[in-house]
């Protein structure tokens, strides 16, 4: 026979064995059992003491449920981190990989970018530095030219006037003002003066030359204020 009593049924619920034996073990701490303390608890549930219950119960219920969730949002950050598998995780790696190239490939760029115009820079006063070095050698060239003409012109005045027996004395050139030297190249002063302010000295006095007509060249002198003749 049962020992339920006639009013009374066996009842049975599934329950974790850790937990019941330490539900069994508070109850015989507390000096009652396991089916006393459940028995009670059904009394009050179902008595006036319900809504009672029912409020202290339900706020503990929230804090426990709180508690839970919040451990297990935890725990999937941590697994999430230490896991390559979970999708959404996978999605933000690669954005941060993605992110992390742009941001490589925009820093290479700008150091490529400013390496090329500081290279552009180099050649460029390279180019300049060459082209100068040019205009010096070309100027020389030009003036060695011109006294080369202009000896040979000579050697030959003076093979026929030895030859013809006449004497013919060079007048020594004197320095002349900017007025008198555009006079004697036939252009205006204004064009003297353009002249030897744009030009290399150099290159004024293979212009003047190219003027002169006894082929002299001519180059300023900043101490006197005169323009004296180069052979």
């Amino acid at each position: 026979m049962s020992n339920t009593g006639r009013k009374k049924n066996l009842a049975s619920f599934n329950c974790d064995q850790r937990k019941w034996e330490q539900f069994i073990a508070c109850c015989n701490s507390k000096g009652t059992t396991a089916t006393a303390t459940l028995l009670e608890f059904i009394d009050l549930y179902l008595g006036d003491s319900q809504d009672k219950i029912d409020t202290t119960g339900g706020n503990d219920l929230d804090e426990r449920l709180d508690s839970k969730i919040k451990a297990s949002v935890e725990k999937y950050l941590v697994t999430s981190n230490n896991s390559n598998s979970s999708p959404s995780n996978e999605t933000i790696i690669a954005i941060c990989e993605r992110l992390d190239k742009l941001e490589s490939e925009f820093s290479n760029e700008s150091n490529s970018n400013q390496t090329t115009v500081i290279d552009n820079l180099a050649n460029l006063e390279q180019k300049v530095e060459r082209m100068a070095a040019r205009m010096t050698q070309l100027a020389e060239a030009i003036i060695k030219i011109q006294d080369y003409l202009n000896n040979q012109q000579k050697r030959g005045q003076k093979s026929y006037y030895n030859n013809s027996s006449f004497k013919v004395h060079t007048p020594r050139m004197q320095p002349l003002t900017e007025e008198g030297l555009a006079k004697r190249l036939g252009v205006s002063e204004e064009s003297v003066r353009k002249e030897r302010i744009n030009l290399p000295p150099p290159l004024f006095v293979a212009w003047s030359k190219g003027k002169d007509r006894a082929g002299f060249g001519w180059e300023f002198n900043e101490n006197t204020g005169f323009y004296h003749p180069v052979s």
